[in-house]
């Protein structure tokens, strides 16, 4: 894409200073959306990479360039001063050993993944270089870094030369262990290329390269990345819009490990390697006729002086234009006699006569000089290879990488599983599938399965679906269906959040081997336990891309805001993409200096809840420039005011006025939104007064809004809760829609009740006649209802079920009660349950609990134990009633000398038989004919002198 259109992206709408123009300007949704990357700007020339153009033409190295960018990108990472406190105890540990005769000669070995980079070119043409120039690579290292005799490498024309013991090998295995030659080729077109756009295959700013090795990078912690690439565009010292054009190439400096305070990773982990130009790569030794090489740089050193920087080396004369060198500062190795710069001839001088240490090792591999010149790398050299090797990160894991060896029939998945999925509260689940796949035929049948560990509990929280897949011998495609899948279950309880991590095991009596790759998935809870208030996320916007935003460019130059922009993730508090605005567009490569910036940039509208008693905005400003010096000025604002007719309608609350963000870093900043409860707004941020060399960042905008929990007040049968309760633990069940409170349920045994549907089944704030009792016996309007998939009969289950205050009031007032006589009534069928009623304050609301043994399935009724279906049918020796459920007639039969009174209420508590029987003798017998009534459930009151029961007769 060319860089000078970057901006037709954006569909740029702009301001006049006129009213009528500011209420047509609002940008459209797309107008933001941008593919840009943010690597660092461009290269910083040091005064030797200056130099080496002048004399050479070319750029030798840029390792020392890149590691500044990279260290203003990443704050946490180590500056020079840091890496050489941190790696000196251990070189004079290495070295101590040595002198006292405690080392041990190790062999390091580095398997090394090549990549190269071309835009279609056909093999041997381009910049797509054949196998056999970029193989000859690893032969120039072998017999450079192991001085190997016969070789350039072992001539040792200082007589300081080491073997270092570092082996190259070309990597056998792909990640997945599949076979590879070592070489891999990439069809990329450079994303950006304006400068010379003639050439579509050249890589002309870092940020794409940077972009480019991001994306296509081994697993760093098993191979050493190796680029070619094209090279080209400007020079780089162009003044006004430099290139990459002369660059030999360049490496990552090494990180360090446990210094306090900084980060292991450095924070650059996948865009760890080295960088060489395509005709800089292999030698001329092995030349059979296809290599396209550098007329000058041909013999493969290039890759070794920037593998020297990848493995901690720096420059022989230290980077800096004095003679003060030695063990202490310049490269920190006191056998590379001092030098104050880069030396382009194989002609030996001494630019340090004062340091009595003789000529400069223009020999060294750490030099400027003609490949043909080099042939040592140093004993203190060595030291500090072996100090990287055994504890830097991404160096120290790689000797033990087994990836050089061949490759053998390996199982491995692939998926589309995230590495993270929220849990879900219902009684659903979600699915992930784990395909199998064999790098070649096997030697005998295989069986692959996937092992789970972690915190997760299989069986409760997931489970593994089909977990087998068989490849018999000599088989590419699996048995059957090579697919096992991943079922994670949501469930309602509070809890931390859990992982599965998976691995693969092969069963098989031949050599098939199982990938050593692993897949972790992360199960973030979602569910909260019930609280007094209820924090809510009002708007959420990440500036992935432009959608929703607004632009204003006030003063009209065509600089706005991007949004969608990559490459700052992890740079202070900045998460994957961001919105940005410039002041100098050379780091995106959309202008050639600096700017005056006055642009709004506004976010989509949203309404805060009228019932908001806390509301906050937070968000994440920065400021990113490669000086490290120039400030950002910013203005927060919030209006309401959704059609601006002029700049003060932007600016109608001042949330935060010129604001100067911090050099090169970035804060999180937080404002209160609460006096604006109730009202629909949009936060709109200003970039101005700013006569920058920057950018201004802005990410991760975030309203929430903290309000009184509501309490489910009416009947929602049609938005009832679905929650899962399948062992021990508490669930808490809101309105699906609302999140209104209903109820809680902790299961203080395993029992399994399944999927549960929970909803108010009545409401209301009064109370009404339960099974035809009286006034003072009514019971309360509300009744909830629970529907477990597994109805189980004995239990160990608090329920705690919410009551507005007006509803227990209303309870109070309709039957002169107290909550102190409350009884829970719990009815399923015939079956009933009554438990006293525990009630608790919730705020100002109430909390009514009671604990159920027999079930908790049914619909629960709130009143006084005397007006219940309790023990009372046992006020009779005998009691029964049958058939119930009945299609027709009832026959009683019960145990008294008295006259009975028999009355039936529908479950409204109407009465709609009331007969009297004599009774003569001392069992009562009757059959009652209930045809002629509608189907439903009605209660039986029998009376008999002082003695009462009631009974629930449902009529089918």
């Amino acid at each position: 894409m060319n860089k000078i259109t970057l901006k037709g992206l954006f569909s740029f709408l702009f301001l006049s200073a006129s009213v009528s123009a500011v209420a047509q300007i609002q940008s459209s949704n797309s107008s933001l959306n941008s593919n840009l990357q943010i690597n660092g700007g461009p290269f910083e020339l040091t005064e030797a990479t200056k130099q080496s153009i002048e004399v050479t033409g070319y750029a030798k190295c840029l390792t020392d360039e890149n590691e500044l960018l990279l260290q203003q990108k990443h704050p946490n990472r180590a500056n020079d001063a840091q890496f050489e406190e941190w790696l000196a105890p251990k070189l004079s540990q290495i070295q101590a050993d040595r002198a006292s005769g405690r080392s041990q000669q190790v062999v390091y070995n580095i398997p090394v993944i090549i990549h190269v980079v071309h835009d279609g070119d056909a093999l041997g043409t381009g910049e797509n270089i054949t196998d056999a120039q970029a193989l000859s690579q690893i032969q120039v290292m072998n017999e450079d870094y192991r001085r190997l005799a016969g070789t350039p490498g072992g001539v040792n024309s200082t007589g300081a030369a080491v073997d270092v013991e570092i082996n190259f090998c070309i990597a056998q295995q792909d990640e997945s262990g599949n076979p590879t030659t070592g070489v891999v080729r990439h069809v990329i077109t450079p994303y950006s290329n304006n400068q010379t756009p003639s050439n579509t295959g050249d890589w002309e700013i870092r940020s794409d390269v940077e972009t480019m090795k991001t994306n296509t990078q081994w697993d760093p912690t098993m191979y050493l990345n190796m680029w070619t690439i094209r090279p080209g565009g400007n020079a780089l010292d162009d003044n006004v819009n430099p290139g990459l054009g002369g660059l030999l190439g360049y490496a990552q400096f090494p990180s360090n490990s446990g210094l306090i305070g900084l980060s292991a990773s450095g924070g650059a982990a996948n865009t760890d390697g080295v960088v060489a130009a395509f005709d800089s790569m292999g030698t001329l030794a092995e030349d059979d006729g296809t290599f396209m090489l550098n007329p000058t740089y041909n013999l493969g050193r290039t890759m070794t002086h920037e593998v020297g920087h990848w493995l901690g080396l720096r420059h022989i004369w230290g980077d800096n234009s004095n003679c003060v060198g030695g063990s202490t500062a310049g490269d920190f190795c006191a056998d590379t006699p001092d030098s104050n710069q880069p030396n382009y001839s194989c002609v030996t001088v001494d630019n340090c006569v004062s340091d009595g240490l003789g000529n400069d090792q223009v020999q060294n591999y750490m030099d400027y000089t003609p490949d043909a010149c080099m042939d040592t790398f140093t004993q203190n050299q060595k030291d500090r290879i072996v100090a990287v090797m055994q504890s830097s990160p991404r160096r120290m894991e790689l000797n033990a990488s087994n990836v050089c060896n061949p490759s053998q029939p390996t199982i491995s998945f692939t998926t589309t599983a995230p590495t993270s999925t929220l849990e879900g509260s219902d009684c659903d689940f979600v699915d992930y599938n784990f395909d199998l796949n064999i790098s070649e035929g096997g030697d005998a049948t295989a069986t692959a399965t996937l092992v789970a560990t972690g915190t997760a509990v299989e069986g409760e929280d997931f489970e593994l679906v089909n977990n087998s897949v068989v490849f018999a011998t000599g088989a590419t495609t699996a048995t059957g269906s090579n697919v096992i899948t991943l079922r994670v279950y949501n469930d309602s309880f509070v809890e931390a959040d859990e992982t599965v991590i998976l691995n693969l095991n092969v069963t098989t009596t031949g050599s098939t081997l199982a990938s050593a790759a692993t897949h972790q998935l992360t199960i973030l809870n979602d569910d909260a336990a019930a609280a007094l208030t209820t924090t809510v996320n009002v708007y959420t916007n990440n500036f992935d891309d432009g959608t929703g935003l607004g632009v204003y460019d006030r003063d009209g130059d065509g600089n706005a805001w991007y949004a969608g922009v990559g490459g700052l993730d992890g740079f202070g508090d900045i998460v994957g993409d961001t919105a940005l605005s410039e002041s100098n567009g050379t780091l995106l490569g959309t202008g050639t200096g600096g700017y005056t910036p006055d642009q709004y940039l506004v976010s989509a509208a949203f309404t805060i809840p009228a019932s908001a008693t806390d509301v906050a905005v937070s968000y994440v400003v920065g400021s990113y420039n490669t000086s490290g010096v120039y400030q950002e000025h910013y203005s927060v604002y919030y209006t309401t005011i959704s059609a601006p007719t002029a700049y003060a309608d932007l600016e109608e609350f001042v949330l935060e006025n010129d604001r100067i963000v911090p050099a090169t870093g970035t804060e999180i900043r937080t404002h209160d939104l609460t006096p604006y409860a109730g009202t629909t707004g949009q936060i709109v941020i200003r970039h101005h007064n700013t006569p920058g060399d920057g950018l201004l960042l802005f990410d991760t905008l975030s309203v929430d809004a903290t309000t009184g929990t509501s309490i489910q007040t009416v009947e929602n049968s049609s938005t009832l809760d679905q929650l899962s309760l399948s062992t021990s633990g508490t669930v808490t069940s809101s309105d699906a829609v609302s999140s209104d409170l209903m109820l809680d349920i902790t299961n203080n045994g395993i029992e399994d009740f399944g999927c549960l549907d929970v909803f108010v089944s009545r409401a209301g704030n009064s109370a009404q006649s339960y099974n035809g009792n009286t006034t003072p016996n009514f019971f309360a309007d509300k009744t909830f209802t629970i529907t477990p998939t597994n109805v189980l009969t004995s239990t160990d289950a608090v329920i705690e079920f919410y009551f507005t205050s007006a509803e227990i009031a209303g309870w109070e007032a309709a039957t002169g009660q107290t909550t102190s006589s409350l009884s829970i009534i719990r009815e399923h069928g015939t079956e009933v349950e009554v438990v006293p009623a525990a009630v608790t304050a919730f705020g100002s609301e109430f909390i009514v609990s009671g604990t159920f043994t027999t079930g908790i399935d049914g619909t629960f009724y709130f009143g006084v134990p005397q007006a219940s279906l309790s023990t009372a049918e046992f006020a009779f020796d005998q009691f029964s009633v049958y058939p119930n459920p009945t299609s027709g007639a009832i026959t009683l039969s019960i145990s008294t000398s008295e006259d009975v009174t028999l009355t039936v209420y529908d479950i409204r508590g109407r009465q709609i038989l009331n007969d009297k029987y004599t009774n003569t003798g001392s069992l009562f017998n009757k059959t009652v004919n209930l045809n002629a009534k509608a189907t439903g459930i009605y209660i039986l009151k029998v009376e008999a002198g002082n003695k009462s029961v009631f009974k629930k007769i449902i009529v089918k």
